[in-house]
């Protein structure tokens, strides 16, 4: 006879970190811009034997300022901040190579539905907020993740990388976030 206990076994998590995110332009000429942030979240892995899946939902903040003369196609005095909000519901599977009690190295992919939500913008003191529709970005964008975790006792330690599958502005020129 042979009995398992708990399985499928399901963790649930909350978390903080940093990000940043790229915005990469297929246009000739124009560099892409890097936004510094940080992001919240929660969810839950559900482990059985050496696979897994996750379900997540992220609140991420990231922004860039842009001092005067350092863009040649806007011409200001002083330095403008804009910030970015998003929600994030990524589903994830994978495979745990290494699982023993106190370590567990985790292998994944899978695919993220962003929402950009309103963003703030800040110009000589004064601040006002915009709708993703003003600056012409899509309000829904899909990525395709892959990443690693390593869990240390009860620890959870997480590194991923998105790239844009859908375009970010509504614009023709293609322009994805990574």
């Amino acid at each position: 006879m042979l009995a398992m206990a708990q399985q499928p076994k399901m963790h649930m998590r909350l978390y903080g970190g940093v990000n940043t995110t790229t915005f990469v332009y297929k246009i000739e000429g124009i560099d892409k811009d890097v936004l510094e942030g940080w992001q919240v979240g929660g969810g839950f892995r559900v482990m059985f034997r050496r696979e897994f899946m996750g379900i997540d939902v992220v609140y991420k903040n990231f922004g860039i300022t842009v001092a005067p003369g350092e863009d040649a196609d806007l011409d200001f005095d002083e330095p403008i901040t804009v910030r970015m909000k998003a929600l994030e519901f990524p589903l994830t599977m994978g495979y745990i190579p290494v699982k023993t009690a106190v370590f567990k190295w985790f292998l994944y992919g899978g695919l993220v539905s962003r929402f950009s939500l309103k963003g703030k913008y800040e110009y000589e003191g004064e601040s006002g907020t915009y709708k993703p529709s003003e600056i012409n970005l899509n309000v829904y964008n899909l990525g395709a993740r892959f990443g690693t975790q390593i869990d240390l006792a009860m620890f959870n330690f997480d590194f991923s990388y998105t790239i844009g599958i859908t375009n970010a502005f509504k614009e023709r020129a293609r322009t994805n976030t990574h």
